[in-house]
Formats: C-alpha cells, sequence, structure tokens
C-alpha cells in the first residue's frame, strides 16, 4: 500500500537509505533525530561497502583469540573495567552465538543480506545522483604474522563459496599492489569487489539534500515513546509533542533498544565503541582499502584525507573515549606503512550498535506490524543501509521482502 505517511526515527545511514526506498514508492516521510544528520556512526565509519564481509564477530575459535585480545587494554578487542559487568549479559550470548551450527546458520543470513548490498546501493546512488562518490578498486588484507595468516585462509573460502572472489598473495605482490608497504608483510589477499565511498558524511549529507528534494521532511527532536495506536503509531516527543503516522521505522542505532522494549521487545543492543583518527596530509598514498585483520583496524583513503580505524571496546555510551587506542593504531600502522605521518589529524570515536550474533534487527515489533525496525548492523551500517531500506520498504507496503526476515527478528532472543 503507497501513500503512506512514515515516521522514521534516527537520521543516519540506515535511516536516510529507508527514507529513500519508501519516497520512491510514494510514501509521505518525516525524519526524526535529536543530533541531525550522520551525527553518530554514520560520519566515522570505515567508508567501506564490504558485501564481501559474511563470517559473524562470534566463531567457534573466536575466544582463543579474544583472551590474548582482552589481556591488551589497547588491543583490537577491549572491555572498559567500569562497563566489564554491564557487558557479561551480552558476552554470554556472544558465546553462545559462537556454536558451529549458530555461526552457520548466521553466515547463511549475512550472506543473504550482504548478497542484495550492493545491487541496492547501486539503485540508490543512480536515484540520487551520488554515483559519482563510490570507488572501485577493491580491497587489500594484510597481514605481518605467518600464523595469522594460515587462520585466514578458511575465512577466505567459505567467501568463495559464497561466489566471492578473493586471490590470495605473497607479501611481494602486495608491496607491488601497494609500494609503501614494508617488509614485515607476509602475505594477504586481494578482494576486487570490494567497494568504498569518497566519505561517509558527505554521502549522508548529498542524500539528506536530495532527500529533502523529494519532499521528505527532517525534525529536529528527541524522540521518548513510540505508541502504536488503531491505524499505525504516534511518535511521541521528549517536548511533549505528538505525531501520528501510519507507519513508524526505529532506526536510531544503540538508542534504539529502549523504544523496542517499550514496544514488548527485549533485544540485547550494545555498542562496539570504534575509534579513527582521519589525517589530510599521512604522507603516503594508497590506492585502495587495506585491512589488518590480525590488528583489528584498518587504513580507508577517503577524499578528505587517510582513516586509520576499528578495533572494539565495550564501554557503554557513557564512559569517556581512551584516545590511547587511537595512539596503539597509528603506531602499529607505521609498522607497516613506514612513511606514515599521523600527527596531524581529526580523532574521533563512535558507537556500532551490536548484537551477539552480528545480525541486525530488521522486521516488525512485538507490539505492532505498523512499527518495524532497523537497526542493529554493528560494522556493516553503511554495507547494508540500502537493502534495508528496500526490505523495510516492502513490509510497510505490503510486498514480500526479498530476503527472508526471520534470522533478523527482534523476536528472536
Amino acid at each position: 500500500m503507497t501513500g503512506q505517511r512514515v515516521h522514521i526515527v534516527g537520521a543516519g545511514i540506515v535511516g536516510l537509505a529507508t527514507a529513500a526506498a519508501l519516497v520512491q514508492r510514494g510514501c509521505s516521510v518525516t525524519i526524526f533525530d535529536r543530533e541531525g544528520v550522520a551525527a553518530g556512526a554514520s560520519r566515522g565509519n570505515a567508508a567501506a561497502i564490504a558485501w564481501t564481509d559474511v563470517a559473524p564477530l562470534a566463531s567457534p575459535g573466536i575466544w582463543k583469540e579474544a583472551i590474548g585480545w582482552l589481556a591488551d587494554p589497547l588491543g583490537p578487542l577491549s572491555v572498559r573495567p567500569a562497563y566489564s559487568l554491564k557487558i557479561l549479559p551480552w558476552m554470554l550470548r556472544f558465546l553462545a552465538a559462537s556454536s558451529k551450527s549458530r555461526v552457520e546458520a548466521s553466515t547463511q543470513a549475512l550472506a543473504a543480506l550482504n548478497g542484495e548490498a550492493y545491487p541496492a546501493w547501486d539503485r540508490l546512488w543512480k536515484a540520487s545522483g551520488t554515483h559519482n562518490q563510490v570507488r572501485h578498486e577493491g580491497c587489500l588484507e594484510v597481514f605481518d604474522n605467518e600464523a595469522k595468516l594460515q587462520r585466514a585462509r578458511p575465512s577466505w573460502a567459505e567467501q568463495r563459496r559464497y561466489g566471492i572472489d578473493v586471490t590470495e598473495l605473497s607479501g611481494d605482490d602486495l608491496r607491488a599492489q601497494e609500494p609503501e608497504l614494508s617488509d614485515h608483510v607476509v602475505g594477504g589477499a586481494l578482494l576486487p569487489g570490494w567497494t568504498q565511498v569518497d566519505d561517509p558524511l558527505h554521502l549522508c549529507q548529498s542524500l539528506a539534500s536530495w532527500l529533502k528534494e523529494q519532499g521528505v521532511l527532517f525534525e529536529l527532536a528527541d524522540v521518548s515513546a513510540i505508541v502504536p495506536t488503531e491505524h499505525g503509531a504516534d511518535v511521541r516527543l521528549v517536548s511533549g509533542e505528538t505525531h501520528p503516522a501510519d507507519h513508524v521505522v526505529v532506526a536510531c542505532g544503540p538508542w534504539s533498544r529502549m523504544l523496542a522494549s517499550q514496544l514488548g521487545d527485549a533485544v540485547p543492543l550494545d555498542t562496539e565503541r570504534g575509534y579513527n583518527i582521519t589525517v589530510p596530509s599521512p604522507g603516503l598514498k594508497l590506492r585502495r582499502f587495506v585491512m589488518l585483520p590480525g590488528h583489528g583496524f584498518v587504513l580507508s583513503p577517503l577524499s578528505t584525507g587517510l582513516r586509520i580505524g576499528g578495533a572494539v571496546e565495550f564501554g557503554g555510551l557513557e564512559l569517556a573515549p581512551n584516545w590511547k587506542r587511537v595512539d596503539a593504531m597509528i603506531t602499529k600502522a607505521k609498522s607497516l606503512f613506514p612513511n606514515l605521518d599521523a600527527s596531524k589529524g581529526e580523532r574521533w570515536m563512535g558507537f556500532r550498535p551490536s548484537l551477539p550474533d552480528s545480525l541486525p534487527v530488521i522486521g516488525p515489533a512485538s507490539a505492532s506490524n505498523r512499527v518495524t525496525y532497523a537497526f542493529g548492523h554493528a560494522h556493516h551500517g553503511l554495507t547494508q543501509a540500502a537493502t534495508t531500506g528496500e526490505l523495510i520498504t516492502a513490509l510497510v507496503i505490503g510486498e514480500k521482502p526479498a530476503v527472508d526476515l526471520l534470522p533478523f527478528s527482534a523476536q528472536r532472543f
């Protein structure tokens, strides 16, 4: 059913992409956000359309590696001591999601969702005129440790099983691709299908401008509740205002948990705090996106400079940033790229909304099928935004979604 009045809570990339899909199907859309367009994780992500990532964070062997990471407070995975008790229930669910059968099911679901990611983005880029903000150079995975390189090979085999092109490269092959790499690099792989955008904030701003031209309204407001009604749902604001709609979409990242709880869904949503620095003059030039899986971060060449970031820190929404994590990434990056100069750059920390099984929540609320969830995309918010928007739109207008949404249901927990 087209022509519906739809309110979206959240002006990040998922909310924007959902608005784009809805407005193209004749819906009237208003987006509510307390801070504005791309004020959260959408402005500081690594800019990758990482549709080739099909493995969940949880895996049967992850705990062996995670124990070593947790011993290093500045390593790829850390838990702030002040948050350790609060994150424990999430960690227990993560452990449960690490069984072989659960990982296989999550991988199949991610492969199905990510398989639609690039085609959906291609449609959105063309419709919005943002196709000139996209690069198609692929991605390199780089290792400076032979044992970690060997452990990566099964994951490459799994990707190939899903039709993803992965070409293993020697250290010399990698240096031929990226001459700035040091002699410490022992090997890695090229994923030619990988895509990235020039700058995620710029993309969000461009989409927002286009959406306004399509008649989408943006409201700077703090949402306190969503209340189902006989023919739709009301968005209630902290200011006391009420905005009725035929349908409401919850896409406000880590802040979605509170609204879902009000609607009868106890979703174990937490945040992986990500850190980065964007260096306008890094002293080196990379041709393409570089992942350092053994260290848990990436180097992403943007139109605004080189972004060095990633890693996972569990610390909730309130604790102050630990900028030593950025310093640690810079030190490791210099060991692989000796010419790197990161003495001047803009530091950033953001909150990735994450679920223990690495699957986002996409689908109706328990309280009403007039309220739909679109949150919890973790590291893949940018990757999965366009296809999430199309799936949500199918639900809103009464069509069958292109992907089976049962694995992404809020009621799976």
